[in-house]
């Protein structure tokens, strides 16, 4: 920046926070991020800080820049620079050790940052400490510098330090210094001359240091009962609760019978009355629960080791359980319940289940309490019409469903169950005795039947029995109806083993379909699909009555409803004998083809074309379910029916394929025929081949490469004659060369669905046909289009084009990465396990030598730069074999090349030749494992220090890599 003074950066802020016009204050925000990012920046922040006139907002964007300056831009500073902003930012120090206090944290991180990377400060802790001041009136600096320390050191993503100097680093920061560290704080704490309000910050520094001092010396210093003491203490409360958490996680690794486990037990059980005691103090019992949650997560396998000493501990966690007044805090507990069933089903520990038994069937009650929908309404609504409050507590509802589950694994889904079922029979007998029982109580105890449902055995006989007889005369509210019903649908495993009970339960289900409630109506769809599923064959008589009632609720019903029902209509179809399957698939799907036939003849607008889809999804079910097995050279009759409506498909695709909708459903419909009927297929799968051609040649949509990747992973190998496989192959190279010369005419960034989509296909043609594949037209265009999209940031895409870029080059070595398609001469395939023929692997070699500077830059480039953080693995797989193919010394003269490329300052020249040193003898040995694990050690260590959000560098080389060209 050329103007140097405070002023423009002053009315910039206010600007910022006091303008009304949206404009001006981005021009402010731009102006200020300009400014941060530049090297007076150094200077105008100091003088900001150094003004006691100005306001406390312009101080705290000075010292927040200066923070952020450290993280990212410490590498504008000399050495000697480094030095005099390590003085400064000292004296700053001492400037606002009164206040204010957010100032004189950004100071401190900052201070801290620099610690970390001025790695020839070796005494930064004794220089501070020093500096501020040794007495309790210091106590305030010190405590905040002290615990910012191992919080920033501990953020390895903004540290620009190699993974050995940060080691390092650590270690004469932290492990040196956390003994001088802990006689520090017992100081303060032991002191009278400590400011009271610096007691929470010793804690909250303690928390900081507690995985650098040893636990053993903590709990043996006064510092332990002074933190249990301070949970008496509302201002301190917080802080000693995170500290001790923090001290229980610690013994994560300990000895079962470690006194430190046996003196941090002691303590927190000591603390159980003021579970009762604080419930009155939500934040209180919060933390309270904090306590001994992780007590009893940490500690859960010594609790089943050792259940009778630590069973006051169980009943403490159950007993925090068993609040009503923040079901989040509940939530605490959960892990730890599932923890310790995990240990308690386990044959070693019968004891424990046994001593801990009624601890878990208490919790049953507890969790069924919980349940409850509130009894009183607010604006005509349980939940105030609040949406958000009313899903966060059904989502709630579900996890409770988790930990019910865990109980009936510790007591017996027979005991759990039972006593949901007492809760309702009893509601159900006051009920008769005239008491109004409030609907809450009874759905509650039956949602929970839903969720033991998996937990119970199939054959059970001792509650469930009275269940079934009393769930289908409860009383007839919506809301218990819809429980019911879902529950119904849940046991239809059990049902089927014990069909006396099918017939009421499918009356009591049927019925719902006709209350006018779309809740009702689509939990008995759910629940009709489990019946048609698990009892199918004691309905396959009556398919008849079904597909009346199928047609008769269809259209009433909402379409995720109509989907689950034809889902269990199409497992009834399936369990027909297989000289009915035509008939029944017939019946059940004759009525959509025709609405789809009517609707293909009339133009549609985005309504039509959903109804169109949600059609054709209702055949995608049927062909996805009914799939019977037939023995070779007979025919298929669900493909007989399927060849039938292909013209159909044809029509909708011709007619309305330019909906997205109806193309993927159309697509998917497809790709199911081909997995449901495999060679059966057969019959279809020129049309349909040719109309996937014709069709993106039209349309363009990424769904027809990918179901054309289907049928090449279908058809394309050995259980395929020879023809099909021959025209597999001519079918994909068509629709691949199509997509080349497509994509040569958009910028391919903008269309990621269609690059995925043809890196899939591309990679199943290499899988099924690799030596027709790499002396093909389309190995090298497949090339470039990967070397393109690495210039984008699109994961997808990439994730697909390394796996591509991988099958491709793995050619190019001896050892084939799967067993060898072969062809003779007369072009029929076969199977071979020897080598790589050498012409295709001098193909690939040649490709590697013509393309693999600019890839090795392109791929270096996204590595460091633009590639999502998931795509770095794969990423450095494809740059080490396309080193390793190249040799030396291309290898090592290309990555030279590309690291010369990088910005001034970003690498030294030291750093590359170690690289580069690395690249040498890993080829020279072929350790490329090692070399994997030096290429991601450079890669991590040059973000951290480069790559910052600052960055205005965001590739390495020209934009004349972005662009694909196809010339056929």
């Amino acid at each position: 920046m050329a103007d140097t003074t405070v002023s423009p950066i002053l009315q910039a802020l206010t600007a910022l926070y006091t303008g009304s016009n949206r404009q001006t204050k981005e021009q402010a925000g731009q102006f200020l991020e300009q400014f941060q990012k530049s090297q007076e920046a150094w200077t105008i922040t100091h003088t900001i800080l150094s003004s006691p006139s100005l306001p406390i907002e312009s101080k705290l964007f000075a010292a927040q820049t200066l923070r952020s300056k450290v993280i990212y831009d410490l590498h504008q500073l000399p050495v000697d620079g480094q030095l005099q902003l390590r003085s400064s930012l000292i004296t700053l120090l001492g400037n606002y050790a009164a206040g204010p206090k957010i100032v004189l944290t950004q100071i401190c991180l900052a201070l801290a940052n620099l610690s970390i990377q001025l790695v020839q400060w070796k005494t930064a802790l004794e220089d501070v400490i020093r500096a501020c001041g040794n007495d309790a009136a210091a106590a305030p600096v010190v405590l905040e510098y002290l615990k910012v320390l191992p919080e920033e050191a501990s953020d390895v993503k903004k540290i620009p330090l190699s993974e050995e100097e940060l080691k390092e680093r650590t270690r004469e920061l932290l492990e040196n210094n956390a003994m001088q560290v802990l006689n520090i704080l017992i100081a303060y704490v032991s002191s009278a001359n400590t400011p009271k309000s610096s007691h929470a910050l010793i804690f909250e520094c303690l928390n900081s240091w507690l995985r650098e001092v040893p636990l053993e010396t903590i709990v043996n210093s006064p510092l332990l009962n002074l933190v249990f003491q301070a949970l008496s203490n509302d201002d301190l409360f917080d802080a000693a609760t995170d500290c001790v958490c923090s001290m229980i996680r610690e013994t994560r690794d300990l000895d079962d019978e470690s006194e430190i486990i046996s003196t941090l037990h002691s303590k927190v059980i000591e603390l159980r009355p003021r579970i009762a005691e604080s419930k009155d103090d939500p934040d209180a019992f919060r933390n309270y629960t904090q306590i001994f949650a992780d007590a009893g997560e940490v500690w859960h396998m010594i609790i089943a080791r050792q259940p009778r000493r630590f069973k006051s501990l169980v009943e403490a966690i159950a007993e925090c359980a068993a609040y009503d007044e923040d079901l989040e805090v509940i939530q605490f507990t959960f892990y730890f319940w599932y923890l310790l069933k995990q240990m308690l089903v386990l044959d070693r520990y019968e004891d424990a289940k046994r001593e801990l038994r009624e601890v878990f069937l208490g919790l049953v009650d507890i969790l069924v309490n919980h349940l409850h929908y509130p009894y009183e309404e607010r604006n005509g609504d349980l939940f105030g019409n609040n949406k958000e409050q009313e899903e966060k507590f059904r989502a709630f509802r579900h996890e409770m469903g988790d930990v019910l589950k865990d109980c009936c694994a510790v007591v017996g889904a027979s005991f759990a169950l039972r006593k949901a079922y007492t809760k309702v029979n009893d509601c159900l007998q006051a009920q008769n005795l005239g008491e109004n029982i409030p609907w809450q109580d009874i759905e509650a105890p039956i949602f929970s039947m839903r969720a033991m449902a998996r937990e119970v055995d199939l054959d059970e006989t001792h509650v469930l029995p009275d269940v079934m007889n009393l769930l289908i005369r409860l009383p007839d509210h919506k809301k218990i109806r819809f429980a019911v019903t879902l529950v119904l649908g849940r046991y239809t495993e059990w049902t089927a083993k014990h069909p006396e009970y099918l017939e009421a339960q499918l009356t009591y289900i049927t019925n719902g379909f006709y209350v006018n409630d779309s809740e009702i109506a689509s939990a008995a769809a759910q629940s009709m699909m489990h019946f048609c599923r698990d009892c199918g064959q004691h309905l396959v008589d009556y398919i008849g009555q079904l597909h009346d009632f199928y047609e008769k609720i269809a259209p009433q019903i909402h379409v995720d409803s109509l989907y689950d029902l034809t889902d269990g209509v199409a497992h009834l179809v399936a369990a027909q004998p297989l000289d009915k399957v035509y008939d029944s698939l017939k019946m059940f799907c004759a009525p959509i083809v025709a609405r789809l036939y009517s609707r293909a003849n009339s133009p549609a607008d985005d309504a039509g074309y959903r109804k169109i889809a949600n059609e054709v999804e209702l055949l995608d079910t049927f062909a996805r379910l009914v799939h019977p097995h037939i023995e070779p050279g007979n025919v298929d009759p669900c493909m007989q029916f399927w060849t039938e409506v292909w013209p159909l498909i044809d029509l909708l695709l011709d007619n309305h394929g330019q909906s997205t909708y109806v193309s993927e459903r159309c697509c998917k419909f497809i790709r199911t025929l081909m997995y449901s009927y495999r060679t059966s297929f057969f019959t279809l799968l020129g049309p349909v081949a040719e109309k996937l051609v014709v069709c993106f040649d039209k349309l363009h949509y990424g769904c027809y490469l990918w179901a054309s990747g289907i049928a090449v992973r279908e058809y394309g190998n050995e259980y395929s004659d020879q023809n099909i496989q021959n025209a597999v192959w001519e079918f994909a190279f068509r629709q691949s060369i199509s997509t080349f010369k497509y994509m040569s005419t958009v910028n391919i960034a903008n269309i990621p669905d269609v690059v995925e989509d043809l890196f899939r296909l591309l990679s199943n043609l290499i899988t099924s046909y690799p030596y027709r594949f790499i002396p093909s037209e389309l190995c090298k265009p497949s090339v470039d289009a990967a070397r393109a999209i690495f210039t984008t940031e699109n994961k997808e895409p990439i994730f697909t084009a390394m796996d591509l870029l991988h099958d491709i080059f793995s050619y190019g070595f001896n050892t084939p990465p799967v067993s060898n398609i072969m062809f003779n001469d007369s072009g029929e395939q076969y199977y071979d396990a020897n080598a790589v023929p050498p012409e295709i692997q001098g193909i690939v070699r040649q490709l590697v030598l013509a393309e693999g500077e600019i890839l090795t830059r392109q791929v270096f480039s996204g590595l460091l730069y633009t590639f999502p953080r998931e795509c770095v693995s794969d990423g450095t797989s494809v740059l080490l074999v396309l080193l390793k193919l190249a040799g030396l010394p291309n290898a090592v003269q290309w990555v030279s090349r590309t690291l010369s490329m990088l910005p001034a300052g970003a690498i030294t020249q030291q750093e590359k030749d170690k690289y580069l040193s690395a690249v040498d003898v890993a080829i020279q040995t072929d350790d490329m494992n090692r070399l994997r694990r030096q290429t991601m050690d450079f890669i991590g260590w040059y973000t951290r220090r480069n790559v910052t959000p600052r960055s205005e560098v965001r590739r390495i080389g020209d934009a004349r890599d972005m662009r694909f060209t196809f010339a056929s």
